[in-house]
């Protein structure tokens, strides 16, 4: 018979009292909660007036697709992360290669461009709520006095055709500097000796970027997009800071309908179905675009 050695078991048991707290504290504030929600989301559960959660299995989610203002707000969010995410992932990819370059100025660009990433989104809508002001805001009155096109002055928040397109400015404003981060960091990693190698064979300036750039950022590309579609998808905070869904619905999104069925209608099962819907949203997308993006077999 094999015996163990008491050490590596007194190792073994003493590693384990060091990590117990990390997990005790991840299952009561993180697992727990999530699987509570997950069994809320099959029961019906007004937490105003049940006792407890009553199981319905299924009927929470085939109710969501019953529902015309939940199909809205399912519009409503597969609009916002169709433009958001090209457009996010496009400029962070060129103010990347622009601040990779050595240009005059360089450090104040990067200030300028990453300090978006501390603002609060919170604050930033309260912000950005008195530069789209139909009679105060800063954009109507560049637009009259200083660019002199008064015809494209516009209620901004307050009109169905530009309020969802406002609230995606303010989360391209608030995030592509974190995908301009990550892009930076792999263009860092790519060696200048390819460049070198590629410059003694007379490769020019598109050259380097179609063949030797853009291919060796494939995984910042799957990570930046990823990241993306996660933030598209959950948008959240400027909706109800900004708009609050409104006009009428026209930018009701889904976790926005989830918080009011959780705690408008108390209807908390519709609630936290339509939140691990969007959830589930998210993942399918994402696994999708890491799937077109997985690298080529040699």
């Amino acid at each position: 018979m094999v015996k163990r050695d008491p050490r590596k078991r007194n190792n073994f048991i003493v590693s384990w009292l060091f990590v117990l707290p990390a997990v005790l504290l991840m299952g009561a504030f993180l697992l727990y909660p999530l699987l509570s929600a997950l069994r809320i989301s099959f029961s019906e559960y007004n937490f105003v007036y049940s006792e407890k959660p009553v199981f319905n299995g299924l009927t929470n989610y085939i109710k969501l697709f019953q529902d015309p203002h939940f199909l809205v707000a399912f519009k409503n969010t597969i609009y916002y992360t169709l433009v958001f995410f090209p457009l996010f992932m496009l400029i962070a990819l060129c103010l990347s290669l622009l601040l990779n370059s050595k240009v005059k100025g360089n450090g104040i660009f990067q200030t300028a461009i990453l300090l978006p990433i501390v603002v609060p989104l919170s604050l930033a809508g309260i912000m950005f709520t008195w530069i789209f002001s139909q009679d105060f805001g800063i954009l109507n009155h560049l637009l009259a006095n200083v660019l002199h096109l008064p015809n494209l002055q516009r209620f901004w928040l307050g009109d169905t055709q530009t309020a969802m397109n406002s609230l995606i400015a303010v989360g391209l404003w608030k995030y592509t500097g974190f995908g301009i981060i990550l892009f930076l960091s792999g263009l860092k990693a790519i060696s200048s000796d390819i460049y070198e190698a590629a410059k003694v064979d007379g490769v020019n300036s598109w050259q380097n970027l179609f063949y030797i750039t853009l291919p060796n950022l494939k995984g910042s590309f799957s990570l930046v997009g990823i990241w993306g579609i996660i933030q598209a998808i959950k948008v959240y905070d400027q909706v109800v800071v900004m708009t609050n869904g409104g006009p009428g619905t026209s930018t009701l999104v889904l976790y926005l309908y989830a918080w009011k069925n959780a705690f408008s209608f108390f209807n908390m099962g519709i609630g936290e179905a339509i939140a691990f819907f969007t959830a589930a949203l998210a993942i399918i997308i994402s696994v999708v675009f890491k799937f077109v993006l997985k690298p080529e077999k040699g």
